[in-house]
């Protein structure tokens, strides 16, 4: 349902807000999943720590559907890479 339009149905104002505000915060994330303004500012390269998990899920699923070819990087069944924020409080960002 468009915003403006007057049909809405059983969505209200504040349920289009929300929507409205959900929007404007998964854009402002990277496909990492941490906020574009930090993850993407010069003065964080050396702040993120990578971790690998294996999720058996995926695992399995990866197994079953496994295709055929050569890639440069194979990862392991179900490993998955994330990051966290290791910034020091006392080490605060640069003003952009």
């Amino acid at each position: 349902m468009h915003w403006f339009a007057r049909a809405r149905g059983d969505w209200t104002d504040k349920d289009y807000l929300l929507t409205l505000a959900l929007t404007i915060y998964e854009d402002g994330l990277c496909s990492c999943g941490h906020p574009v303004v930090i993850a993407h500012h010069k003065d964080n390269d050396g702040w993120y720590t990578a971790h690998k998990k294996v999720c058996n899920s995926c695992a399995a699923r990866e197994r079953s559907t496994k295709g055929i070819g050569k890639e440069a990087y194979t990862p392991a069944l179900g490993e998955r890479v994330s990051t966290t924020y290791d910034r020091p409080a006392d080490k605060p960002l640069r003003n952009l």
